[in-house]
Order: structure tokens, then sequence, then C-alpha cells
């Protein structure tokens, strides 16, 4: 069953006036990028090395997203490059935004 957002924010707790939810693609262009060699969050010790993007995202400008560029960390990057959103499962009730290069 799918309920209508509530006046207040159930991760964050937020009741400014102005909160509101809003679907987004998910698709965007990287603004930054970096290698991470070493792991400070549990569960991602087998991945390093990876590429860590920040995305700003196309349908809403003002919102940037960090998360994890699935494509590989020796894929050659750009600034600017096109991506679109893909959810990492960590734990069967917790799933991170990651990305891969659109196509």
């Amino acid at each position: 069953m799918s309920l209508p957002p509530g006046v207040v924010c159930g991760h964050c707790g937020s009741t400014a006036p102005e909160f509101r939810f809003v679907p987004v693609s998910g698709d965007g262009t990287v603004r930054s990028w970096t290698v991470v060699r070493q792991a400070f969050l549990p569960g991602f010790e087998d991945d390093l090395p990876f590429l860590l993007v920040d995305v700003e995202l196309t349908d809403h400008p003002d919102v940037r997203l960090i998360g994890r560029l699935l494509d590989g960390v020796d894929t050659a990057l750009q600034l600017g490059a096109p991506v679109e959103v893909a959810f990492e499962d960590l734990t069967p009730d917790v799933a991170v935004p990651a990305f891969r290069l659109a196509s």
C-alpha cells in the first residue's frame, strides 16, 4: 500500500513548511570524483579501491548526491560525464545510491 507523504519527514524529522517529497530521475552529471583506497565504513573493504563520484542531478541541479561509480576504478572519467543511479544493497534493509556511466 502506498501512503501519501506526511507533514514530517520520516528520516530527518523536518517539519519545515517548505519540506516536500519530490521524485527525481537519478540521472546526472559528474561534478567531481576521488579514488577511495581505505575503507572508513564496514562492508566496503572488499571493494577497494573504488571511485566515489559527486553527481549533480539533471532534473534538480541544486541537488547533488555522492555515491560509488560501479563501472570500476579504471574507468576513464571526465567532468560532466552523464551517469544514472543504481542502488547497492548493503543489507536487506539498507540500500545506498551508486552510479553507472549512462550509455
